[in-house]
């Protein structure tokens, strides 16, 4: 890499907050507006954005802004700047002294370098605003504004219009109708993006108008707040001051103020067409598409929603002639156009319940039935818990019209409902799964439920103590007992001195606490029943069941698991405990018929994860011993409670089953620990199906959308093939 040292005088340096350098001076040549830095060969690097302005004939003026994360420990050395073509590195001379108080550089540029100020504040305006300013960068750039800003006028009406923004009215000398940039001081400063129209007042001197402007974002600003609203103009940067006896609008009067103010105003015409839409757009809490003269009719079939992430949205749209330029979701918070992205589905019901209609009679073709529509609309984090939704649809008129949007959770059920309207010939299902579904069963699973971490515990048979092992075993299906494990488990003294917590999905524990009752006191075992109403597969009763067990270290079993004698848990133990290595492991699975059903997973995509010997003799395994794998069996496993915290437990992400389970290793070994298969030890694996939901339609759909979130999870995997890349 060539290396150039330009001439260069820093003559202010400043932090701005904690991560933010700021310098300020002259140089030789500009250099590239962004890249990297670094203050040391082989130190870290940072970011780097500057600006460059003439200063005489041969040097420039430059402001620069540095990011590094321990930016505020540096001590004044040596600066390399290298753009982002990464061809040229540029040495730049020692830093001499960094100022801790960032109102240095504004009060040097107002004494001796005024004209340098707009500069100054528009790149750091452009730069610092992007992640959203600290207090520190908010104070400085109100000191900019408020010391370089000329009056320009008054700002003396002002409305909030509910998903709309927010109005304000008054006059300038300089604020030009179009689509202008605001920054608000109140507090801090907030800059929206506005529709800004002009008037005639005869009030007024002949060089100043009225001016009406929409700030778009707005409509939560608290207006009594408001101290100044800045503009810029052809001079340099104006505020408008606010009018003493401000007149504020409440929020049904400001959008009528606003349809009142539009014959008077003037501007380019999109800018009146702009205004002309929204004095059309307040939603009123009533459907109003049904009034329509135009041929268009909207319905919505359902709308789920995962608060903090988005809705998925399902219905129709008739409109024959294309009179809807646009549709959008909105709400507090929330305004997301979302025809753009959705997919549309065939709705041949629909072309028959209006053929008949008046209105469309004859504008409906034959065979373009594609009126249905779904889409995922995504939301701010920050959204209302139980906000109002509606549909906005802006008309080729300029009118828009509304359709109330009732939300309900994105509970199981309802996403199973869903699940099952997919159609799985459709040529576009797999979009659907990826854009729509998918995002939104992801989103689901990441909501905790809040009741399933209360859910009581019942004890059964002989209190433990301190039991040095936790036995797991889930039951989420039709199973009415499970006393053959039980049986196993009590003549199996390897078993003396354990907890067995039962972890009963799907009012299952209702069907179980008889049995358990009884062979806890038959047995003489330690039972712990442990209710799980919202699991809906075995991982997640086995979950709940793991942050309920007493010991430190759990035996995950499934109840289709069985031994073939006893004493194979010390074996095991002693085996686990001989590796030296924190994590998970699991014996060998048989088939019914002593074929080898489960030996380990060596390769892992997402179209296959299937044990290395599946099928084999299980003569295979003799003289093998205890062996890292890309994935063990939590069908029965040994594993430290604490590595099963630390990787998180089971994903809630997954529609089925068929991913959880390596999903878990895939974890697990992500947070430094290992998978482990014990070939000497061997136990049955009965090939049982669920029994409550077999060949349901919805399974199927789900797997295709499980198969799109694995893929996107562990993305390597789709690459390679292999998981040697997911280790640490």
């Amino acid at each position: 890499m060539k290396e150039i040292t330009p001439k260069a005088d820093i003559q202010i340096a400043v932090l701005v907050d904690e991560k933010t350098l700021l310098l300020f001076g002259w140089i030789d040549r500009a250099l590239p507006t962004s890249g990297t830095a670094s203050f040391s060969e082989g130190s870290a690097a940072g970011s780097y954005d500057g600006h460059f302005w003439h200063r005489d004939e041969v040097s420039q003026w430059f402001v620069a802004l540095l990011r590094f994360d321990n930016i505020a420990q540096i001590r004044p050395q040596r600066l390399s700047i290298t753009g982002a073509d990464r061809g040229t590195r540029y040495a730049i001379p020692a830093i001499q002294n960094i100022k801790i108080n960032p109102w240095t550089l504004l009060s040097t540029l107002k004494e001796d370098m005024p004209e340098a100020m707009p500069v100054v504040f528009d790149f750091l305006h452009a730069k610092l605003g992007e992640a959203g300013p600290s207090e520190r960068v908010t104070r400085l750039m109100l000191a900019f504004l408020q010391a370089m800003a000329q009056p320009d006028g008054f700002a003396e009406i002002f409305g909030c219009m509910t998903g709309l923004g927010a109005l304000v009215q008054g006059w300038s000398f300089s604020l030009a109708a179009g689509e202008r940039d605001l920054i608000v001081e109140t507090d801090g400063c907030l800059t929206f993006p506005s529709t800004v129209g002009s008037f005639e007042r005869s009030d007024l001197p002949s060089t100043a108008r009225g001016v009406l402007g929409v700030l778009h974002g707005a409509d939560a600003l608290d207006l009594p707040a408001i101290r100044r609203i800045y503009h810029k103009a052809a001079k340099g940067w104006c505020y408008l001051e606010i009018f003493e006896n401000r007149t504020l609008l409440t929020d049904r009067s400001a959008v009528p103020h606003l349809r009142a103010m539009l014959p008077t105003l003037t501007g380019e015409p999109a800018v009146l067409r702009a205004l002309k839409r929204l004095s059309n757009a307040q939603y009123e809490g009533f459907e109003t598409i049904s009034r329509l003269e135009l041929p268009v009719r909207v319905g919505l079939d359902t709308a789920v929603r995962v608060p903090g992430a988005g809705t998925l949205v399902t219905g129709w749209v008739l409109d024959p002639d294309r009179h809807v330029s646009s549709i959008t979701l909105k709400g507090i918070g929330l305004s997301a156009r979302f025809d753009q992205d959705w997919c549309r589905t065939n709705r041949r019901d629909v072309s028959e319940a209006f053929a008949a209609d008046a209105l469309f009679a004859g504008r409906i073709v034959p065979g373009q039935d594609a009126h249905g529509f779904l889409a995922f609309v995504p939301e701010p984090a920050a959204c209302a818990e139980q906000p109002e939704r509606y549909l906005e649809l802006s008309l080729s008129d300029d009118s828009c019209a509304f359709v109330p949007v009732p939300t309900s959770r994105a509970t199981a059920p309802a996403l199973r409902r869903l699940l099952s309207a997919v159609n799985l010939n459709d040529p576009a299902a797999e979009t659907i799964i990826s854009r729509h579904i998918g995002p939104l069963v992801q989103a689901a699973g990441r909501t905790p439920v809040a009741s399933e971490i209360t859910v009581p515990a019942y004890a059964m048979g002989t209190a433990a103590e301190a039991p040095r092992l936790s036995v797991v075993i889930p039951v989420a299906d039709g199973r009415d007992d499970i006393d053959v494990t039980l049986a196993k488990l009590a003549v199996d003294r390897d078993f003396d001195g354990t907890e067995i917590v039962i972890a009963a999905g799907a009012a299952a524990h209702e069907r179980l606490s008889p049995s358990l009752r009884r062979f806890a006191d038959f047995y003489g075992l330690s039972i712990r029943l442990i209710p799980c109403p919202h699991a809906h597969d075995a991982y997640q009763a086995m979950d709940e069941g793991v942050r309920h067990a007493a010991s430190d270290m759990l035996l995950l079993l499934s109840p289709s698991v069985l031994p073939t004698g006893a004493g194979w848990l010390s074996k095991l133990e002693r085996a686990y405990k001989a590796c030296g290595r924190t994590g998970m492991l699991s014996p060998t699975l048989l088939y019914e018929d002593y074929s080898i059903r489960f030996a380990g997973i060596q390769r892992i995509s997402a179209d296959s994860a299937v044990s290395q010997y599946a099928g084999y003799s299980r003569d295979w395994l003799k003289g093998r011993e205890i062996t890292a794998v890309q994935a063990a069996s939590t069908d029965c496993a040994l594993i430290p409670r604490a590595a099963f915290l630390e990787a998180g437990g089971f994903s809630r992400d997954f529609v089925g089953s068929d991913y959880k389970g390596v999903d878990f290793c895939l974890k697990l070994r992500a947070a430094g620990h290992a998978c482990l298969w014990l070939p000497t030890v061997e136990l049955i694996a009965l090939d049982e199906g669920p029994r409550d939901q077999a060949q349901e339609y919805w399974l199927q759909t789900g797997g295709l959308v499980d198969r799109w979130g694995f893929e996107r999870k562990w993305p390597r995997l789709h690459s390679t093939h292999t998981l040697g890349s997911v280790d640490r």
